[in-house]
């Protein structure tokens, strides 16, 4: 017989700590607030990624880890295994990668130690969360933690020296006394046999004293995938190139480096292992303070041919540009430290969303941003990532303007797409990765007016033209923006459909054609009918009065272009 019991309190040990594991910003608020909804949980802290998220369970010591798969630096499941070595916290996964039953990625989550698995709705930044899987995140973590809960039930799944050998081993003691690179040297036991001044100074704090260090005391802690590479070598396995790690060292902190491991010895005797360890910390502070300058991808590509030239070279790209309305007055009514402080949780959100979709960050203009999508790689479907990214920013803002404590923001995103030169622009001593090209000064444009016509999303021909997948948008216009020979229409693409849709977008399509051909009147005459049943569609208002004046003083030659004039 089942028994069925109500969701009530913890127990003696109060509410349950949960730290959420996930790269991106705004799953993260998502599910702490689910988690934090429920009496017997709270979200004791969170963490961007794996390493993060190791150092926090070892200082926090939370009840269970909610914990995303795909992830930078170290993924899930190698987070997940690391974990299950040296803490007895619940793991619960948390992942669009375990979301069949039969995926590989969950097969392996539960293989290693795993408690349960949540398909998290497909897509870069999932805003139906709540509605798709607030219940089940609860639940299973309830289930996971011993705790009371209510509905399905969930599956949890050497000889005697010489005076020429002494000699030899006292310069080999010299030389690697003199070396940078740690030298680790293992008999086939495991046993340390050699080690030189480099290893104790980048293993900081680990015994690394040659008779009584053994591979186990070493990579004991949160570094067996190291250790499991040495006795690999050890037992018989190839040699291992230069890879990056992170080391775990005994005072909580991680210690990034290169390591690489070769076998020791003659073919006729046991085998050694000798380990060389680089210290790489400087390389990793200097990529991520370029991280924060410029896209990872984009770091990545000049770290790998920094000597190139300055040259640029012809890329097919979309451009973002997205701006705050009204920021001027709302940075005098706030003030100095009230504005940085929205402004980087606005840019968090933002740019969280940018990269879910592929885009990178040209740059942040004050408080605009321009994103490029298709460079420095091109994705074969740009266009619909980059519209699918200003949706989405739109989402990511009404989550921001529901906090209590963020004004109240709008924003305008224009899109365009073209040929555009690509490059490091700039001096031999000061340059930045950019673009240049009508490409981007149509999409600053188009962002411009879309205070004008009311408009948070507008989209120039040629980006409607290349998507692939369709989206509920109408064709709002006709411009010419000066300095520019081609003409362009511009779209508004909706974030959700809007009500009443097929009563009113027809009409309004209709009215459009007619201003388009000079039928001024006809066209008044259209748009007087939408605004009957959408009266607060700012673009019919518009279009009205522009016929309303073109019918009065009727241009010599009309084009069916409109000239932009804002910057």
């Amino acid at each position: 017989m089942m028994t069925t019991m109500m969701l009530s309190g913890g127990g003696a040990g109060g509410r349950k700590r949960i730290l959420v594991v996930d790269d991106s910003l705004i799953m993260r608020n998502l599910i702490t607030e689910i988690v934090d909804s429920d009496p017997d949980l709270e979200v004791v802290d969170t963490a961007p990624d794996g390493r993060a998220a190791l150092e926090k369970v070892r200082q926090l010591k939370p009840d269970a880890v909610l914990l995303d798969i795909e992830m930078p630096e170290m993924s899930g499941l190698e987070t997940l295994r690391r974990l299950n070595l040296r803490s007895t916290c619940k793991v619960v996964i948390l992942s669009s990668l375990v979301a069949n039953e039969d995926s590989a990625k969950r097969i392996e989550a539960l293989r290693l130690g795993a408690v349960a698995t949540i398909g998290k709705p497909s897509g870069g930044v999932s805003f139906d969360l709540k509605q798709k899987r607030a219940s089940e995140i609860v639940r299973t973590l309830r289930r996971a933690l011993d705790l009371p809960t209510v509905g399905e039930p969930i599956i949890l799944p050497a000889g005697e020296a010489t005076s020429d050998r002494a000699a030899l081993a006292a310069f080999v003691d010299d030389l690697l006394a003199g070396l940078d690179t740690a030298v680790l040297l293992f008999d086939h036991a495991g046993r340390l046999v050699r080690a030189n001044a480099a290893a104790t100074r980048i293993l900081r704090g680990c015994d690394v004293a040659a008779g009584r260090a053994t591979i186990g005391s070493i990579c004991g802690d949160f570094n067996q995938t190291l250790g499991d590479e040495i006795w690999d070598v050890l037992g018989g396995g190839e040699s291992r190139p230069p890879a990056e790690a992170d080391f775990a060292a005994p005072d909580g902190g991680w210690i990034p480096l290169r390591r690489t491991i070769r076998p020791t010895g003659r073919p006729s005797e046991p085998r050694g292992a000798l380990v060389l360890i680089e210290d790489i910390a400087e390389q990793r502070r200097m990529r991520a303070l370029l991280d924060k300058t410029m896209s990872p991808d984009v770091v990545r590509n000049w770290l790998a041919a920094p000597n190139e030239d300055l040259g640029g070279e012809l890329r097919e790209a979309t451009i973002l540009f997205a701006d705050i309305r009204g920021f001027t007055s709302l940075a005098e009514t706030l003030g100095a430290h009230a504005v940085v402080d929205f402004l980087n949780r606005y840019f968090a959100y933002m740019a969280d969303v940018i990269a879910a979709e592929g885009g990178t960050i040209d740059k942040f203009i004050g408080d605009g941003i321009m994103a490029l999508f298709g460079i420095p790689a091109p994705h074969g479907d740009d266009a619909d990532r980059a519209v699918a990214a200003a949706r989405n920013m739109l989402r990511a803002l009404s989550l921001l303007n529901e906090q209590p404590d963020f004004p109240k923001l709008k924003i305008g995103i224009g899109i365009a797409t073209g040929p555009v030169i690509a490059g490091r622009i700039g001096s031999p001593d000061r340059m930045n990765h950019t673009v240049i090209g009508n490409a981007a000064n149509l999409a600053a444009r188009i962002e411009g007016v879309c205070k004008s016509y009311g408009c948070p999303i507008l989209v120039c021909g040629e980006t409607m033209k290349r998507l692939r997948r369709p989206v509920k948008s109408r064709m709002v216009d006709v411009v010419a923006v000066e300095g520019q020979e081609t003409q362009t229409p511009i779209h508004e693409v909706f974030v959700e459909p809007p009500d009443a849709a097929d009563q009113w977008l027809e009409p309004f399509a209709a009215g459009v054609s007619a201003y388009l051909a000079g039928n001024f009147a006809i066209a008044q005459g259209r748009f007087a009918n939408v605004s009957t049943i959408n009266p607060d569609d700012p673009v019919t208002r518009v279009l009205a009065e522009r016929c309303s004046q073109l019918d009065r003083q009727r241009p010599s030659v009309w084009t069916g272009a409109w000239k932009l004039r804002e910057k």
